[in-house]
């Protein structure tokens, strides 16, 4: 769980090597509205949805490259604690859990996008119309910043799927956990007992914030990691990296995420270990199929 404030120690998952995910080393930059998303039973249900679009979670092999393709899948097959193969588990959870990231990034960058245009335009004086004014004050309200191009831009851009699959797998131990399995609650974001939480067993008086779905777990993971005063070296040396050109480095980044955890330092070395597996390392420049 992780900043809303405080949070227990990490959800853990196996770190053995399995299967390698094939996917597609681009970047997409237009986000494509979440028409529609699946529900399955079992695993095998999922693995036969994602080969019916042309994608076999399963597939493996050294350098083994593909695209992904957007289907969102509102919930884990609830059989993902029982699967006694390892590597499949791990492969289908990566497949269900990338296109959410690779959405979500997409929509952030886009925003990104408007924000830097209405740069150029308020730094030439010239007109910003009432629609994009209106625009930016309801990011800086989402941002807890001042409605300027400028103060935003730091708040506003991706996670690196690479890192995100990784928090996402440690938090739930690769979709096995109770949070995950009956909240959405894929990261491990603290809450108070309410509505919308699940509180921990044996009365620890600690509560995850569960979600309707699993997009709605990887959005609330990014805004927290976008937002949260505990992440603010987070988003400073993802700023200086944007400003060098030198690409969003996800294993750099993790380093600066000890506050997602009371092990701190341990939790960045286990969560630097989970991004080398083969299933997540594949996801660094992953991109949905257009």
């Amino acid at each position: 769980m992780r900043p809303n404030n405080r949070r227990p120690a990490a959800l853990g998952g196996a770190l053995s090597i399995g299967f390698v995910l094939p996917v597609c080393l681009a970047v997409a930059l237009v986000p494509a509205d979440i028409s529609r998303m699946h529900t399955v039973s079992s695993t095998l249900k999922a693995i036969d949805l994602f080969k019916r679009a042309g994608f076999d979670p399963r597939a493996s092999g050294p350098g083994s490259i593909g695209s992904i393709p957007r289907l969102f899948l509102a919930s884990l097959p609830g059989d993902m604690p029982d699967l006694q193969d390892a590597g499949t588990r791990k492969a289908v959870f990566v497949s269900i859990v990338l296109p959410h990231v690779l959405h979500e990034n997409e929509r952030l960058l886009a925003d990104r996008k408007r924000l830097l245009r209405l740069q150029v335009a308020l730094s030439a004086n010239r007109h910003v119309s009432r629609r994009d004014r209106r625009w930016l004050e309801g990011q800086a309200g989402r941002y807890g910043t001042a409605p300027e191009p400028a103060a935003l831009l730091a708040h506003v851009d991706i996670v690196p799927p690479r890192l995100a699959v990784a928090q996402a797998a440690q938090e739930s131990g690769w979709g096995t956990s109770r949070f995950a399995q009956a909240g959405n609650a894929l990261f491990g974001q603290h809450a108070p007992p309410g509505i919308d939480a699940i509180a921990a067993e044996k009365a620890s008086g600690v509560s995850l914030r569960a979600f309707a779905d699993l997009r709605g777990s990887v959005r609330g993971y990014m805004h927290n990691l976008n937002t949260h005063r505990a992440y603010r070296g987070f988003r400073r040396l993802r700023a200086q990296m944007r400003a060098r050109g030198d690409g969003i480095d996800g294993h750099a980044l993790a380093g600066t995420l000890g506050a997602y955890s009371e092990e701190r330092g341990v939790y960045i070395e286990r969560l630097r270990r989970i991004m080398t597996t083969p299933e997540v390392a594949m996801t660094r420049e992953a991109a949905l199929i257009r």
